[in-house]
């Protein structure tokens, strides 16, 4: 037995020392009694708000020190056992013992002079049983809060099945664990019945008019989570259809509920009045409803590996001509337009030619596949030199790596990082070259990653910026979803994993590209399989490329020796001495240029192109 209850710490306390402490946890002026005193202080022990608001208010030292009175091994402990355990955080005891008296002035700590903890050697410290119970109770449900409100699987076991086997698990038989048991599988029965498709579209049909009207805004708005406030703005709600109406008719049939997210914790702007469509049931719903109305689009875009491409042109660059940068590390001007120039443009204009640039800068310095030199100029490194000559697929993957890691655009960089990686797990599920609504994935994210995020580690994480004070969340779960967007725009899509579809101007659907499948299954598209690229060399040094399942290998090859003149359903190329030359250069040979031109050429390759072809490459020894 590791706990004193607060009657046991405070029996031999003096009067003064009984009313100090009672000051401290009162918020109002406390009862006159001792007896009714000790009551009153022993209540705000159990307000778990206000606890932790006292809790996170005291200093970071005294704070970490009171963490080890919360741990399940007792609440009660020596100086000694202490010191041996943290004293390498204190520059000596007598800093733990002025660290101990200060958190017993708070009113946190008590002398524990019970005979059972009682220690000739160290004295001993304890903090009352009910302010650790309350402690320990809040962490729980924190831990388990999202799960709870987000999730029916946690919502059922919150509400029906919880309590039901921690009654069943107190005693000491085999008989208790056994009705345990039992309880834990018939959760699992009553959440996969509640779960089977047939079972969620069946309780969305039946929900009465003005809760299908709610529903149907939420999931197609908000992807399953809004606030009571947009909701209301929305959507024209009936008389009698308010937060207490909403939440009893989704919770009675099993779909969602009407509650408040405590988000700040974890670093998401909170949300007084939410309505949440359980994860389960949006993930259903959001799904079916993507698959039966495909977006319109009227425009394709399509970035292929021009990504890629670019880096090595900017590496070819800074191979053959002097690029200086300014003190502060930036390009200079004149240079930047320059190079800027040399690049093939994103398609739709949402990462422009300077914009563009600094990305690629930014990604080789990261990389380290240039270094700065001497008269503040830029050069490849050996990693650049191997970087330009290896496969698309491998540059695709280090460049998808670093973009996943990429605090530059919007939002909490903790939460959208993770989400990145929820996604691109969503995304390799997805059906190659099937059009979906441009919100669908974003949506679906989030909801996945709330569903599965480690609140204790994520709240551990925040505090620290709360400790400073001053610091507000500054992303609400709506914003999440757009600055998820923005990074699919901004990153994955010049990257060709995803293409984009534009109705009006409008960006409306994306799919997974070729590109993309491949790349995060693994597999190139000769494993893939289907029809190859083919090409028709012109006698004007001209090359056409036309579309196979291979088409972004062949136009990455293609750009290493040739000058793209037109990117389209047929990509347009030019074979020049200086393309071909820069070609060789990055380790290319004539023999394996003419090779890949032959292999995918429709038609022989006129004989004037492979004699040049010839004579551009290395001199013969006689």
């Amino acid at each position: 037995m590791s706990r004193l209850s607060l009657r046991s710490l405070l029996q031999k306390a003096e009067a003064d020392h009984v009313h100090e402490f009672v000051a401290h946890w009162c918020e109002k002026d406390a009862p006159g009694q001792r007896r009714t005193a000790i009551a009153a202080a022993a209540a705000a022990m159990e307000d778990q708000e206000f606890v932790q608001r006292r809790i996170t208010a005291l200093p970071k030292k005294l704070q970490d020190l009171l963490e080890l009175f919360f741990e399940d091994d007792g609440a009660v402990r020596s100086v000694k056992g202490l010191f041996d355990q943290v004293g390498d955080s204190f520059k000596s005891r007598f800093d733990l013992e002025a660290t101990l008296a200060a958190l017993q002035r708070e009113a946190f700590l008590w002398p524990a002079k019970d005979n059972r903890w009682a220690d000739d050697d160290s004295p001993c410290w304890g903090v009352p049983g009910e302010l650790v119970e309350c402690v320990q109770e809040y962490r729980q449900k924190s831990e388990r809060q999202l799960q709870d409100l987000l999730t029916l699987q946690g919502f059922l076991d919150a509400r029906y099945f919880r309590e039901r086997k921690a009654a069943s698990g107190a005693g000491k038989n085999g008989k208790n664990d056994k009705t345990k048991d039992r309880a834990a599988d018939h959760a699992r029965k009553i959440y996969k019945l509640y779960t089977m498709e047939s079972s969620m579209r069946q309780r969305l049909a039946k929900l009465p008019e003005p809760l299908k009207v709610v529903v149907d805004d939420v999931l197609a708005r908000h992807g399953g989570l809004s606030t009571w406030e947009e909701l209301s703005e929305e959507v024209e709600l009936g008389e009698g259809i308010d937060p207490e109406f909403v939440g009893k008719g989704l919770e009675e049939a099993m779909l969602g509920t009407v509650t408040s997210l405590d988000l700040a914790r974890i670093g998401i702007q909170p949300m007084e009045q939410a309505v949440i469509i359980f994860h389960e049931i949006a993930l259903h719903a959001i799904r079916e409803r993507s698959e039966s109305s495909i977006p319109e689009v009227g425009e394709e875009l399509v970035a292929g590996g021009d990504f890629a491409t670019n880096v090595g042109r900017f590496l070819r660059e800074l191979q053959q001509s002097k690029v200086l940068f300014t003190a502060d590390g930036k390009l200079f001007k004149a240079s930047q337009k320059r190079i800027a120039g040399t690049l093939l443009p994103v398609p739709g204009g949402f990462l422009g030619p300077e914009t563009l640039l600094e990305e690629l800068y930014r990604f080789c310095l990261q990389r380290r596949l240039i270094d700065r030199r001497g008269e503040r100029s830029l050069r490849p490194t050996p990693a650049g030199t191997e970087f330009d000559r290896s496969s698309l697929t491998d540059q695709s993957k280090m460049l998808l790596a670093h973009f996943v890691e990429d605090r530059s655009l919007p939002g909490e960089p903790y939460h959208q990082v993770r989400m990145r990686r929820v996604l691109l797990r969503l995304l390799r599920r997805a059906e190659p070259m099937l059009w979906q609504d441009a919100a669908v994935l974003p949506f679906l994210t989030r909801n996945a990653y709330l569903a599965q995020l480690d609140g204790k580690q994520t709240e551990e994480f925040f505090a620290t910026r709360f400790q400073g004070g001053g610091y507000a969340p500054g992303e609400s779960l709506q914003q999440m979803c757009w600055n998820l967007l923005i990074w699919i725009k901004k990153r994955l899509f010049p990257l060709g994993i995803v293409d984009l579809g534009l109705h009006q101007g409008r960006l409306v659907a994306m799919r997974l590209s070729q590109l993309g499948a491949e790349l995060l299954d693994a597999e190139p598209a000769a494993k893939v399989g289907g029809t190859r690229s083919t090409l028709i060399v012109q006698p004007d040094f001209d090359v056409l490329l036309f579309p196979g399942d291979d088409m972004h290998d062949a136009v990455h090859l293609l750009d290493r020796f040739a000058r793209r003149i037109k990117s389209d359903h047929v990509h347009q190329f030019h074979l020049e001495r200086a393309t071909v030359e820069a070609g060789l250069a990055e380790g290319l040979t004539i023999a394996t240029i003419l090779q890949e031109l032959t292999d995918r050429a429709r038609v022989p390759i006129p004989q004037n192109v492979r004699y040049s072809l010839e004579e551009w490459g290395p001199a013969k020894p006689s």
